[in-house]
């Protein structure tokens, strides 16, 4: 079951795929419960997942993938790029549902609402993630978890150790807190050791 849990004074919410399951089924009853989407835009990576998930609950066979990636390196201040423009009908007589895992900041789903999606002109859009951050800049219409602690999806296990293992600059033996995150993710130890002495080179 999804739990909070704490490492290196941070808090994560440790999901399995039993909780994505039950928490897009939550998510599906509240769109169908006011919302006729015949068209689904997920968001790569994570959104894809949930996309692909919803379009079979709702059955709806319409689901095209959506790339976008939010870079922050110097000088670049987080703009979010689009590195895969999906090849949409048009959208005139359809209501389209974009999907994501996660509304954070929100850039990436104002993006792809703003940029890609109205542009086409569909008759209706509206926005569904599991998650959203109480800091978010763009509320979906439709969410299941409200949380401020880093979530640690089951589809995103090694990149949430990158990220994370930055904050190491060795693995200790033992039940050190690298440990503990890399037994709680369930990745290879030998990988993520790997990954570790890789990102002390960079």
């Amino acid at each position: 079951m999804a739990r909070e849990v704490q490492i290196g004074g941070k808090n994560f919410l440790l999901l399995a795929w039993e909780d994505i399951m039950e928490q897009v089924e939550g998510l599906a009853s509240k769109i169908e419960s006011d919302y006729k989407a015949d068209t689904i835009v997920g968001i790569l990576r994570g959104g894809l997942f949930v996309a692909n998930l919803l379009s079979d609950i709702l059955g709806i066979d319409e689901v095209y993938p959506l790339g976008l990636k939010s870079y922050r390196g110097i000088g670049d201040r987080g703009e979010v790029r689009i590195y895969h423009w999906p090849e949409l009908p048009a959208l005139d007589n359809h209501n389209v549902l974009l999907v994501d895992d996660v509304s954070d900041e929100g850039k990436t789903l104002w993006t792809a609402m703003n940029k890609i999606i109205l542009p086409l002109r569909p008759r209706e859009a509206r926005a569904a993630v599991l998650h959203i951050k109480p800091w978010t800049t763009f509320l979906p219409h439709y969410y299941v978890v409200r949380t401020s602690s880093w979530i640690l999806y089951p589809w995103s296990r090694y990149e949430s150790w990158r990220e994370l293992s930055k904050d190491w600059a060795e693995m200790a033996t033992g039940e050190s807190e690298a440990e503990r995150l890399i037994s709680l993710l369930g990745i290879s130890r030998e990988r993520a050791k790997r990954d570790l002495r890789e990102s002390e080179k960079i």
